[in-house]
């Protein structure tokens, strides 16, 4: 048997449920299409094993704990073709302590370590710094949530495991050289990148040595490391707008300078001068959603910074990561700026209600999205919990049908019985022995429902429920009266006493 000790180790995660991907097909676009699948159980040993002997399919790991901690994270870098090994050089120029290894559609996943336990939100800032950092701002970061509600029935999303068919499969890590690492060398890869707790965010070059000083982080690492080719224009736009932010007097002379200090090659003078031009027109943003900015964009650092985009600028909610549990009525947990929120239909749908159910849980009120933006949102965080079945099927006693059901067998046989018919009219249910069937008013039935505090069904609903188990209405004649009552099938009773522990040994019980 395949050993597994150290590698469940390393990628060990919620232990409650795990996830599955079975490849169908290719499509367009590199990625692998498949079922992807969430397992309400613990991931045995027997499932570990397979994955690394290639057995289908695959397994996946929540990476966030019950307790909302992790030993392990993920940039998802979904990217094709991609140069891997142009990947892990600039991992190692940036000094990222990460591990990259190939994705099943042949993209990257891009691993930090840790040898305990650190809080899930700390991963999440940590690897979006590195991706900014990288160029791959914007990247899916596992793990998605900061938190989850496992007492709600919410579950995090899974990442599909590296090495599935171990040294023969081509999930594999990749060494300094470009070369694909064994399952040992992987373990080498691990020790060395493994951290301590807690983590130590990498961040841009440092404030002195950068000449976008208390500038946009996004800035400060293009400036470091090369405005990528058919970016300069826009790039150098950017900076002017910067300049002109530092230097109310004199900033064109210094975006000429800067054209020369920066970018590698130079523009042309007369396209520095047009640009000049341009940036002088009015008091422009920074691009932040356009090419070259967007890859290595870090707009929670940008906020703190003297000339960045400054802590008032308007800025959508940061909201990802819907699942459903599947009750009746169902309930939903959405991320809202990295918090987990419960949320009911209406308080999903209607956009005010949502912001409603911020303001009162996380103290925030969202910005109010156009009615066509909010729902092509809504549309886009549904398509992807349906893809990554993150939909939770609840037990059939937290629906309104289960419990109404549990009450109406309550109802017909816990409560006090009528030792005759005519004692229907006392509020007691009545079985016929001989029909096998139970008799009882749908107002008293009402009232235990009541007394339990269920009010989730109307009488029309609880009447379809009754004729759904072989129930209908009917008319006694009771004390020389009609009376309307109902008539379901007779529940099987518990005709003996629970036996108790005492009851069932000798002595002491202790």
């Amino acid at each position: 048997m395949t050993d597994i000790t150290r590698f469940k180790a390393i990628f060990s995660g919620l232990d409650i449920a795990y996830g599955t991907y079975k490849i169908k097909a290719e499509r367009g676009d590199g990625k692998q299409a498949g079922q992807a699948t969430v397992v309400r159980k613990p991931p045995t040993d027997d499932l570990w094993v397979k994955h690394l002997e290639g057995v289908e399919p695959s397994l996946g790991i929540i990476p966030i704990r019950a307790d909302n901690s992790c030993i392990w994270g993920c940039i998802d870098i979904d990217q094709y073709p991609l140069d891997h090994r142009g990947l892990v050089e600039r991992v190692a120029q940036l000094k990222l302590p990460m591990v990259v290894c190939r994705s099943k559609s042949g993209g990257a996943h891009v691993f930090l370590f840790t040898k305990e336990p650190a809080p899930a939100r700390d991963f999440q800032q940590y690897l979006k710094n590195a991706a900014s950092l990288l160029g791959e701002a914007g990247r899916e970061i596992f793990p998605k949530q900061a938190e989850i509600l496992v007492d709600r029935g919410d579950t995090g999303n899974f990442l599909n495991l590296p090495y599935f068919g171990g040294d023969n499969g081509l999930r594999y890590a990749i060494n300094a050289d470009g070369s694909a690492a064994t399952l040992e060398e992987f373990y080498a890869l691990y020790d060395a990148a493994v951290q301590d707790v807690p983590l130590n965010f990498p961040e841009p070059p440092k404030q002195a040595e950068s000449p976008i000083k208390d500038g946009p982080p996004c800035l400060q690492a293009l400036c470091a490391q090369g405005f990528p080719e058919g970016t300069r224009n826009n790039g150098m736009f950017n900076i002017g707008v910067y300049l002109k932010r530092v230097y109310p007097t004199g900033w064109e002379d210094k975006m000429v300078e800067y054209n020369q200090k920066v970018v590698a090659p130079p523009l042309p003078n007369n396209e520095v001068q047009i640009l000049i031009k341009q940036v002088g027109k009015k008091d422009y943003q920074y691009k932040c959603k356009d090419s070259p900015l967007n890859s290595f964009c870090n707009s929670g650092l940008c906020r703190t910074r003297k000339f960045g985009i400054g802590a008032h600028a308007p800025d959508a909610a940061q909201i990802a990561s819907l699942s459903k549990y599947a009750s009746e009525p169902p309930l939903w947990f959405l991320d809202v700026n990295g918090k987990r929120i419960e949320l009911d239909t209406e308080s999903l749908y209607n956009q005010a209600a949502f912001q409603k159910s911020c303001l009162e849980r996380l103290n925030v009120v969202p910005p109010t999205l156009r009615k066509q933006d909010w729902e092509n949102l809504l549309n886009a965080l549904l398509k992807e919990m349906v893809e990554t079945e993150q939909i939770t099927v609840a037990s059939e006693d937290t629906s309104v049908t289960g419990r109404f059901m549990d009450l109406l067998e309550e109802f017909t046989t816990h409560m006090q019985q009528a030792l005759a018919r005519d004692e229907i009219l006392m509020g007691r249910p009545w079985t016929d022995e001989d029909e096998a069937r139970t008799y009882f008013r749908m107002k008293d039935l009402e009232a235990h429902l009541l007394r339990n505090n269920f009010k989730g069904m109307t009488a029309p609903k609880m009447a379809q429920r009754m004729r759904d188990i072989g129930g209908e209405p009917i008319s006694l004649f009771l004390k020389n009266r009609a009376v309307r009552c109902w008539r379901i099938p007779r529940y099987e009773k518990q005709d003996a006493p629970f036996e108790t522990q005492t009851q069932r040994t000798e002595g002491s019980p202790f």
